[in-house]
């Protein structure tokens, strides 16, 4: 059995609709697991999510977060507003929100404390991309990524992910190893317990997002620091997402 519960997270991104959401929720009403499960869709979709799903096990998350409480601010969802929708969980600081958005580890760090204030869980994303993989700095990138995403967050037992995505393995079908995950959540781990200590950073979830499909993803989850995964085009087809679900699921009772 699995040292941490195992968690599953799929991100449908800039994607999905109403005909996505009845076929997933089909596949998923009346089914248990043992591993947590959660969707982020669309905003505009996470209401009808929850009406959906109200009686599934499958929590609904957020794809991004305001850093600001309120006020104005156009475009933007509080994490007060999330949770008022139903929402258990956001996504913070995503590989593709550094990139196009400008996203920093400053405004990740005060996203992070947000969303703990509010009772809702934060994942953490974190990941080099290819010129930094190739120049050997991948260690280098986590550790500012992490120690700037996360300098004096205040847990008080309060729960939090953090989620390992290789920039060049999304989308792209170029999966990282499992010994190559394993390798770096070994690290992130390390880094938790600088950051954290050592009994709050061995309940902390590392998830690793990056390709994952129903062909790696027993192999990804039996790596001892890979505690959930974090997936972004497998989760578009409803079929392939239940799968990967269950052996998440399989695995955290082993």
């Amino acid at each position: 059995m699995k040292q941490r519960k195992p968690i599953v997270i799929a991100n449908w991104k800039l994607n999905g609709g109403l005909d996505l959401i009845c076929v997933s929720v089909a596949s998923f009403i009346g089914k248990h697991f043992d591993a947590d499960i959660a969707i982020c869709p669309p905003y505009i979709y996470m209401r009808d999510m929850m009406t959906f799903l109200q009686f599934s096990e499958l929590h609904i998350g957020s794809q991004n977060v305001s850093r600001f409480e309120s006020g104005a601010y156009t475009g933007e969802t509080s994490a007060q507003m999330l949770r008022e929708a139903g929402c258990s969980l956001c996504l913070v600081g995503h590989s593709e929100r550094r990139a196009m958005f400008g996203e920093t580890n400053e405004g990740c760090r005060i996203k992070v404390q947000t969303v703990i204030n509010h009772g809702l869980l934060p994942v953490l994303c974190v990941g080099e991309n290819q010129q930094e993989r190739e120049a050997n700095i991948t260690e280098s990138v986590l550790y500012q990524q992490l120690h700037e995403g996360l300098a004096n967050i205040e847990l008080h037992d309060k729960d939090l992910c953090i989620a390992y995505e290789p920039v060049w393995a999304i989308g792209t079908g170029l999966a990282a190893t499992p010994q190559i995950a394993q390798q770096v959540h070994q690290f992130i781990r390390t880094q938790l317990v600088e950051l954290f200590g050592t009994a709050t950073a061995n309940r902390l979830r590392i998830l690793y997002g990056g390709s994952v499909n129903k062909m790696n993803t027993r192999e990804l989850l039996s790596q001892p620091d890979v505690d959930g995964l974090l997936v972004g085009g497998a989760s578009l087809d409803p079929g392939h997402f239940l799968t990967i679900c269950r052996q998440a699921s399989d695995l955290a009772v082993a």
